[in-house]
């Protein structure tokens, strides 16, 4: 077995020494290495790549950037070194992340630089993000929580039901579940769909239901929009806010945010144009449905945009976007994207 640095180093430390000196984790970086993986790898949550690349901006201007063999500052994670002439780390070794390969070219990589810009404030009637682009975003929640919800689609009303699952105009009966609903109201549709690993339950919008009649014999709704197949047991909630005007585009900024993808609501390997991906900025960082990031390339000198992302949905912490523009398959969970365009 081949010896490393530290048990060399160990070997020729002053026996007996007593006294233990704390000293910050150091980590050097190996293929396929992501701030994401090793956030999780030393504090358990993905979610503080922050800290990470905070420690290190001085070698690590770009987080999309880390080299092999690049030695970082894991902050707030302390080593107790040289106690009795050797040197103990506090609890077990973290394993190694494994060694991921970078995505293999699609059709959708073009050597040529994308020239893209935002649309043109000059024309009234252009919608920055329409409004069934909002209401059938897919959004996070924690895992293994509930979606907050007014009630669940019970059951067909009668005279109702041309299929098994309600479809356009059907008529069906909302169970309310503690919110006072009136004649009038728009609800939406949604249900669990799927969890991404270590990062939330996906939440994805079935449709808009209109209520029609409420009285003692209970709620009644019709279903007006259609966005995936309802089910008879999706829950309901209000219609998210939309807050486009017609004729606003988002507007060029300097030194956007910077935020990381932590996932997709779809099971594609290869994310394609239209794909929902998730970041970890919301509501609480600042971010708006209608706000653009986009992915640069690293190996160009941050200089050539690979990937443009369209917010379309937004939580307290959370924000869900839309692929707008791909040369490549760039976007993958861990990637870091800038915000370069923000709705005014």
């Amino acid at each position: 077995m081949v010896r490393s640095a530290r048990a060399v180093f160990a070997a020729l430390v002053i026996p007996g020494l007593l006294a233990a000196q704390q000293t910050p984790r150091s980590h050097t970086v190996r293929p396929g290495d992501t701030l994401w993986d090793l956030a999780n790898q030393y504090y358990s949550n993905p979610f503080d790549w922050r800290r990470i690349w905070t420690a290190n901006q001085a070698s690590v201007t770009n987080p999309n950037l880390i080299l092999p063999g690049q030695v970082l500052t894991i902050p707030d994670v302390m080593v107790d070194a040289t106690v009795t002439g050797v040197l103990v780390e506090r609890g077990p070794a973290a394993p190694l992340p494994p060694v991921r390969t970078g995505p293999p070219r699609t059709i959708f990589y073009n050597p040529v630089v994308p020239q893209v810009t935002g649309g043109s404030a000059a024309d009234p009637n252009v919608l920055a993000v329409s409004r069934d682009q909002v209401y059938s975003a897919p959004w996070l929640i924690p895992l293994e929580t509930v979606p907050e919800h007014w009630g669940v689609v019970a059951s067909f009303a009668t005279g109702s039901g041309r299929s098994e699952t309600p479809r356009s105009f059907d008529r069906v009966v909302i169970r309310p579940r503690g919110a006072t609903l009136r004649v009038g109201d728009e609800l939406r549709t949604f249900r669990v769909a799927r969890t991404v690993k270590d990062v939330g339950d996906v939440v994805r919008p079935t449709g808009v239901i209109t209520i029609t009649d409420v009285g003692s014999h209970g709620v009644v709704g019709v279903v007006t929009k259609e966005y995936d197949r309802i089910s008879l047991t999706d829950m309901v909630g209000p219609l998210p806010n939309y807050p486009i005007q017609a004729g606003r585009m988002a507007e060029a900024v300097t030194r956007g945010s910077a935020a990381m993808v932590m996932g997709f609501a779809g099971l594609s390997v290869l994310q394609d144009l239209g794909a929902i991906a998730f970041l970890d900025l919301g509501l609480n960082g600042g971010v708006a449905v209608g706000d653009e990031f986009v992915y640069r390339n690293p190996a160009a000198g941050d200089s050539v945009i690979e990937g443009r992302l369209q917010v379309v949905g937004v939580t307290a912490e959370t924000a869900s976007a839309q692929i707008i523009d791909i040369d490549d398959a760039v976007f993958q969970q861990g990637v870091v994207v800038h915000l370069t365009r923000k709705m005014r």
